[in-house]
């Protein structure tokens, strides 16, 4: 060392800053490594369990969605009008009754080829009383393996019915595949023509869990609620496996089913689904893997800290020579920016990296200014942008359903419902694609939602009408564009259709509050209307930014604020039985309205 650096010592504002820097550095890296050492196994184990009880939920994620998935696609292909019609009187015809039983087995035959992962469909006829089957020769009930299923189902009078090796022990078909099985049609006030059974093997469900490693000994098992085994990855013998299911499980229920525990020298964690199959998921690690993994991390974490405290020493006493002039610079220069005066710029610069920073922070301030320029167009180009990305979202259950209504016409020649559909269809599908604009005119979403009611009146039995009450001259207002259609179809779906009437109504007014500080957008129907406790759930999922319920509603929501501002506020109420009414209330000095004629669609 020369004798400038002694010198450079000597002043009492470095070595305030050396002793405050071997402080802040070498001492903290010092007691972490004391820390770490102690508390490595705590905090490895603590991470394994996080992880294991997450890897449990995302299991339990993946066989309810399994379920739901069958849930879903028995109502589905239970509704399909081939299949219904096939249950039916025999033909005095034997050639019409043989192609109707082999339309019937193409149908289920396509039908699993696509769905996938399905085992099988079968569909037996109350009125013949044949199973006929995509993978089966056609069979009277007592002669075909399904018929102890059906005639469990048939027994329980129940609309669904969800079977696995815990539900009929005696038998065999149910120890390699579980089964769901629903009525035909899947209406409730439809007379029974028949059961649909979907069948999914075991192995699929072994599938969702064999890659799953959890070390050596590790393991992970789907279980019945009485604790039979779907699948496992363990490695041990079914009887000496079926023992250690079987205490772990004694032990859950003993400590009134926590969703992890210690089992002996393992970590367990376990949980049920929520669906109706109520299966349990259960991970069993054993203990020596996570103390192997801590020993490691802590000989790694002592040696590490070890080599950081003595780079600390050196580096704190090597560099400190070098900051005080221009730290003092770029510390007036942040100050300065801190404060908002972007004109303040540093004049000394050191030649190293913090005369790199300062030279930085110069050109930062130039930037900043330039940015604060740019601010106010970009935060308006942001809320357009999010404005277009909820209005791309398009709801393609509706035009699966409405293709499928003109093909039920088409087969029965009825050309003129045809024409009309295919015309409210193509004014509507013009009316989402081919206008670009994010915003459009009251009466235009008011003459959207006519073709929109008139294609469901003709889709279904119970017709619904629409009445529009607006005050004059909210007519020319501009509203998101598709702001009302899911609104509506909330109404119809969700309201009107489950009370099973003739007709419903629906009523949409736009008016002005009593203060003139709001415009009031307001729909509501006489359908079956919502619980005290399912409206206060439905006023909770609003007001979440994501969720995977009630998209639609949550969607006219957020455009709507995005639109009209954070003041905008929805209002909803109902009573069982006396429909729902949603309130939108939006500040009346953020509403443009146009008075210029609109062109109707």
């Amino acid at each position: 060392m020369n004798s400038p650096f002694f010198s450079f010592l000597r002043r009492s504002f470095y070595i305030k800053m050396i002793v405050v820097m071997f402080a802040i550095s070498v001492i903290p890296l010092i007691v972490l490594s004391l820390i770490s050492v102690s508390v490595s196994s705590t905090t490895v184990e603590q991470q394994v369990n996080r992880l294991n009880a997450q890897l449990v939920n995302q299991v339990v994620d993946r066989i309810e969605l399994t379920m739901t998935r069958l849930r879903e696609l028995s109502e589905q292909y239970s509704r399909i009008s081939s299949i219904q019609s096939a249950l039916v009187s025999p033909s005095a015809q034997y050639f019409e009754e043989v192609v109707r039983k082999k339309d019937l087995i193409s149908v289920l035959s396509g039908a699993s080829a696509i769905i996938g992962n399905v085992e099988g469909l079968q569909v037996y006829s109350a009125v013949t009383g044949e199973v006929l089957s995509s993978t089966e020769a056609p069979a009277m009930l007592k002669e075909s393996p399904y018929g102890p299923l059906i005639e469990a189902y048939l027994a329980s009078g129940r609309p669904n019915l969800f079977l696995d090796k815990h539900s009929l022990p005696e038998l065999a078909i149910l120890h390699s595949s579980t089964y769901y099985i629903s009525r035909v049609p899947f209406d409730l006030y439809k007379d029974l023509k028949g059961v649909l059974l979907i069948s999914m093997n075991n192995s699929q469900y072994q599938q969702q869990i064999e890659n799953i490693q959890l070390g050596s000994e590790g393991s992970i098992s789907l279980l019945t609620e009485d604790g039979l085994t779907i699948a496992t990855t363990s490695k041990l013998e079914k009887q000496e496996d079926t023992q250690r299911v079987q205490e772990i499980l004694k032990r859950w229920k003993e400590l009134k089913r926590p969703d992890q525990f210690a089992a002996g020298s393992s970590i367990v964690s376990v949980k049920q689904t929520s669906t109706y199959d109520k299966w349990i998921v259960l991970s069993e690690i054993p203990s020596k893997e996570l103390t192997a993994s801590a020993e490691i991390i802590r000989r790694t974490v002592t040696y590490f800290l070890l080599i950081l405290v003595c780079l600390g020493a050196l580096c704190v006493v090597g560099f400190g020579y070098q900051l005080y002039r221009p730290l003092q610079a770029v510390k007036r220069q942040v100050d300065a920016l801190k404060k908002g005066n972007f004109d303040a710029r540093v004049t000394h610069f050191a030649n190293n990296e913090i005369g790199d920073l300062g030279r930085m922070l110069n050109t930062m301030a130039v930037r900043i200014q330039d940015l604060l320029a740019d601010l106010h167009d970009s935060e308006d180009l942001k809320r357009k942008l999010e404005i277009r990305a909820l209005q791309s979202q398009i709801n393609p259950h509706f035009m699966y359903n409405t293709l499928n209504t003109i093909r039920m016409f088409a087969m029965m020649k009825d050309y003129e419902k045809i024409n009309s559909l295919m015309g409210r269809l193509v004014a509507l599908l013009r009316y989402s694609m081919e206008n670009f604009e994010q915003t459009v005119q009251l009466q235009q979403e008011l003459d959207y939602l006519a073709d929109y009611v008139g294609l469901l009146n003709m889709r279904y039995k119970c017709q619904i009408h629409l009445e529009a009450e607006i005050e004059e001259p909210l007519r020319g207002m501009m509203i998101p564009k598709l702001g009302l259609q899911p609104l509506i179809e909330n109404s119809v779906f969700h309201g009107i259709l489950p009370r099973k009437a003739p007709e419903g109504h629906i009523r949409v007014r736009v008016y002005r509050s009593p203060g003139g500080s709001h415009i009031i957008v307001q729909v509501e129907d006489d359908g079956t209307g919502l619980e005290e406790t399912e409206l206060r759930k439905l006023q909770l999922h609003l007001q979440q930014e994501e969720s995977s319920e009630n998209i639609g509603l949550q969607n006219v929501w957020m455009r709507m604020k995005l639109l009209f501002g954070a003041e905008t506020q929805i209002l909803l109420t109902s009573a069982p039985g006396e429909g729902l009414t949603i309130r939108m209330l939006l500040p009346s000095g953020n509403v443009l309205i146009k008075e210029e004629p609109h062109e109707s669609l």
